[in-house]
């Protein structure tokens, strides 16, 4: 099927396990599908895990604090599905934690497992944060709307920590250019 976006994360821990997890969107079905990783690097099909949204598009994941994994998935129509993924009887799921909206088209997204923000990005708006706890409510503040720096169509981003200092990588590719902003408020450029 037509595998979209794809994010992962090392040393998962689900109980006394411990898994390599990559996680995409599969946008013929509107589910997630999850490998585990090999040491090898091999990847292994883990699980289908089903969303209530329509057209499934964008994803990315977080790191909890307990060291297990939520995974945040986003439909053409703005609507954001958090989902903490689970472990039990030797197979994976998926409970369904809170829901949020942007007002247009989202897909990239990224999640900063140290500070515990969610970057989202509205392909043709602007970027937002939000808590990526699913305890907390999704608030969504502007970093910055779509003009001089941020130009549309707002894709792929990542998080890069330093020795000191995280910083945010936002990528367009409306015109193949990328912006730097600090990952702490207040998100400077």
């Amino acid at each position: 099927g037509r595998l979209n976006n794809v994010d992962l994360r090392q040393d998962l821990r689900f109980g006394d396990e411990r898994f390599d997890i990559a996680l995409a969107t599969q946008r013929d079905e509107s589910s997630m599908v999850l490998y585990t990783i090999d040491k090898q690097g091999t990847l292994t099909e883990a699980a289908r895990l089903p969303t209530t949204l329509d057209d499934i598009y964008g994803t990315c994941v977080y790191r909890t604090a307990e060291g297990g994994m939520d995974a945040f998935v986003n439909a053409k129509d703005g609507r954001y599905e958090h989902y903490q993924i689970t472990r039990s009887n030797g197979k994976f799921g998926a409970r369904l934690a809170r829901t949020f909206k942007v007002a247009t088209q989202p897909e990239g997204c990224v999640a900063d497992d140290r500070s515990g923000l969610l970057f989202v990005g509205e392909e043709d708006h602007a970027l937002w944060v939000t808590s990526a706890k699913a305890n907390e409510p999704a608030t969504l503040k502007m970093v910055m709307p779509v003009g001089e720096w941020l130009h549309d169509d707002i894709e792929g981003m990542g998080i890069y920590h330093g020795k000191k200092q995280s910083y945010l990588v936002v990528s367009s590719q409306g015109n193949s250019s990328y912006v730097v902003f600090d990952a702490a408020p207040p998100f400077k450029v």
